[in-house]
């Protein structure tokens, strides 16, 4: 039977979880007032602390922390609070004894202020933050500078990635105007216009030129419409966050580049971004929760790290091409609101017979929803070839970072406190915020490596979960299609840096395997591809080997008989040493054999056993070894989070809310991800926001997913079809390299 103090804890929980303190503060002042079970007493004690801080009731926080602090025994943790608090409320103090100028600055004073850097007091241990423990490890006094990194490198991937981008822009544009003239010539019988067949790069390079040239502006114009963005001056930073501020001034100076314009956006999502094309025209825009999430130091350690794309010079193209890939995320966003608004407009018609209502509904439905699929997949197709670059970008921004402030381990916590903010945004949002979605090239963390992650109870370890990113082999391969590097690879990085400095680290990582060094280990590498990576992958890499070596065959043969025809009748042989097409149809066709022979294996029959019936998310991520192929069938239930309407049509945005954390579904129909388009109800949207029982394929690669073979919820119940659009994929192929061969 659950005792008066136990109920009224859970009320004081729930309170403190939907951010009501005073109802909070009420019900756990009760539950302490009690001589209950000391475990709970510890955990009221504890909540009510924050609850306290962060219902702007500091004093109380501090006298109840003295209290218990005479008590080391029962509450070791105490002196350490107590500590911590006194901290931050001097520095709270010292904020509101700062006034700001009267009168805006002028332009000489706008300049970074002449004052010399100080490093701030040691950071002094806590136990305290986000309900999670934290090492707190120190930071550099005195520290010398890093072997400066091979920046001619960074130059060329700079370079390559925006000859691929414009590579990639190019060909889609031609295929576009290839797709017109088929359906003008073919379809309606019509003459296509002349500039359907002019060469469309002069059109994309002006194109790309407008938008390098107003990026900053159209960026502003983006926030201050969509998320009601603020200007945000130094001084205020300053009142705030005083490392931080010295930090940005510090840099400017130092690097002889102006300040960067702040903005401050009012949102819960943990938000920053950096972008422009010069440093004079370079906005730094912070969001409130990600204010609320770090401390100064390591929100100042976060924009050391956003600053070196300014210092690196690669700040102009980045920002470039995240505004150019708002032009298709907000058509998507548009088409996905239009289409849900003509439902409802069509639906109030109701002067109109039935069926033409629910005829005409279903015809815009569809249009809407599937201009909104493309312009997603616009976007989505885009961004690849930016994904290298991004990652290594990201990997430069923590080295200056860690080596601007001295402080590694500041910079390891404020990733990982990013990833809880994330992962817990999306939690109570129930859905993935716009903005995490589409400008997180731009962001430290990005928000689907933060997804399971970031929601693991308070008590997981992160070492233990983040062991697959340190020593797995394959872990890179698995990550090509990811915007932002594998965290373990970071942090780890960032442990070098502070054991380079006689840091203790923020956290214990096993050492990273390093990748293959000779051809022989990068060849057995590749021979075991097959057992490592997702299936399409690896198929389209044995295609492409085995098509390869069957067309080199085939060419040594043709060549073989070219010079043998003198002495034997091996003329008829000739041919296929420029046969050209064959190339194609070996690949097709081995592309074709690799997935019949994987299919099987790579969706088992699923078998429920107790122990994969709603199992622990960290455990699911614990094991080093596993990778996609290596799948078994679980059983899951939850809520089901997403985002609402047309826009989830396609199922890019399917969450699944377990006991132990969330976790990412692959929704695949039996006619491909373009099948859920298809008017056949019911769709995975359709159960967004309800309790639901998964049966899937539970995977990891570099993020943990399922691959949902049936959703159900209540009575109702949808079936995926991946096996069965695999088995589609590779008969198609089979028949198209059959075809391309014979008519070689």
């Amino acid at each position: 039977m659950t005792s008066p103090a136990q109920t009224s804890f859970q009320a004081g929980q729930a309170a403190f979880d939907t951010e009501n303190y005073p109802a909070a503060i009420a019900h756990l002042e009760a539950v302490v007032r009690d001589d209950c079970d000391p475990a709970l007493l510890t955990a009221a004690y504890q909540t009510l602390i924050v609850a306290y801080t962060k219902g702007d009731r500091p004093r109380d926080a501090l006298d109840l922390c003295k209290r218990l602090s005479q008590d080391p025994d029962r509450y070791p943790w105490a002196a350490k609070a107590l500590t911590d608090l006194t901290r931050r409320f001097r520095q709270a103090n010292a904020a509101a004894l700062t006034t700001p100028p009267t009168s805006p600055p002028s332009a000489r004073e706008q300049r970074p202020l002449p004052i010399a850097y100080a490093a701030p007091p040691e950071a002094t241990p806590a136990v305290f933050v986000s309900g999670r423990e934290w090492r707190n490890a120190e930071r550099a006094k005195t520290w010398k500078k890093l072997k400066p990194p091979r920046r001619w490198k960074f130059s060329l991937r700079l370079i390559g990635t925006a000859i691929a981008f414009f590579a990639l822009l190019r060909w889609s544009m031609l295929w576009t105007f290839a797709l017109i003239q088929g359906v003008m010539v073919w379809g309606l019988r019509l003459a296509p216009p002349a500039w359907l067949y002019a060469e469309p790069a002069p059109v994309i390079l002006s194109l790309l030129a407008v938008i390098f040239l107003a990026t900053p502006w159209l960026l502003d114009l983006l926030l201050k419409q969509r998320v009601k963005a603020q200007t945000w001056g130094i001084y205020s930073l300053a009142s705030q966050y005083p490392e931080s501020s010295k930090l940005l001034q510090r840099l400017a100076q130092d690097h002889r580049i102006p300040l960067p314009k702040l903005l401050r956006l009012p949102i819960a999502a943990p938000v920053i971004l950096t972008y422009g094309h010069l440093p004079r025209t370079t906005r730094l825009a912070i969001s409130e929760g990600l204010l609320t999430c770090l401390e100064d130091e390591e929100l100042a350690a976060i924009l050391a790290a956003q600053m070196a794309t300014v210092v690196h010079r690669d700040l102009g193209m980045m920002s470039g091409a995240i505004a150019l890939l708002h032009l298709p995320f907000l058509l998507y966003e548009g088409f996905a609101w239009g289409g849900s608004w003509l439902q409802e407009r069509i639906a109030a018609l109701t002067q109109l017979p039935l069926q033409l209502r629910q005829g005409l509904g279903v015809a815009l439905t569809m249009a809407a929803a599937s201009l909104a699929a493309l312009s997603y997949g616009c976007y989505w197709l885009w961004r690849v070839p930016l994904l290298y670059f991004s990652r290594q970008r990201h990997y430069y921004g923590d080295r200056f970072g860690a080596e601007a402030t001295g402080n590694p381990n500041a910079m390891s916590r404020a990733l990982l406190k990013i990833s809880l903010a994330i992962s817990r945004h999306i939690e109570q949002q129930e859905s993935t915020f716009w903005l995490l979605e589409s400008a997180d090239l731009l962001m430290p963390v990005g928000h689907r490596q933060a997804l399971s992650l970031g929601s693991l109870p308070d008590k997981t370890p992160f070492a233990e979960v983040l062991t697959w990113e340190c020593v797995n082999p394959y872990r890179h391969w698995l990550a090509l299609m990811n915007s932002h590097p594998l965290m373990g690879d970071r942090l780890y990085l960032l442990n070098r840096y502070a054991n380079y400095w006689g840091l203790p680290p923020e956290i214990d990582l096993p050492t990273v395997i390093p990748p293959p060094q000779t051809w022989r280990q990068h060849l057995e590498k590749f021979a075991n591809s097959y057992r490592a990576l997702p299936i399409l992958q690896s198929a389209v890499l044995s295609g492409l080997f085995f098509g390869i070596v069957s067309r080199s065959i085939l060419w040594i043969i043709g060549v073989s008989a070219d010079l043998l025809s003198d002495w034997f009748p091996l003329w008829r042989l000739i041919w296929l040493a420029n046969a050209r097409s064959f190339l194609d149809g070996c690949i097709l066709i081995a592309f074709s054999l690799s997935l019949i022979l994987w299919i099987n294996g790579y969706f088992p029959n699923i078998r429920i056993s107790p122990s994969r019936q709603n199992p622990r998310i960290e455990d699911l991520m614990r094991d080093p070894k596993t990778v996609p192929p290596k799948s078994y069938g679980v059983q899951l239930e939850g809520i089901l989070l997403g985002r609402r309407g047309l826009g989830n049509w396609l199922g890019q945005d399917l969450m699944l809310k377990t006991s132990s954390g969330l976790l990412k579904l692959h929704f695949i129909a039996k006619a491909g991800p373009l099948g859920n388009l298809w008017p056949i109800p019911p769709r995975p949207v359709e159960f967004v926001g309800q309790k639901v029982t998964v049966l899937g394929w539970l995977r990891r690669g570099s993020t943990l997913w399922v691959d949902v073979d049936v959703l159900r919820s209540g009575g109702r119940q949808t079936r995926s079809g991946y096996p069965v659009w695999v088995t589609a994929l590779a008969i198609a192929a089979a028949l198209w390299g059959s075809w391309v061969i014979w008519q070689a």
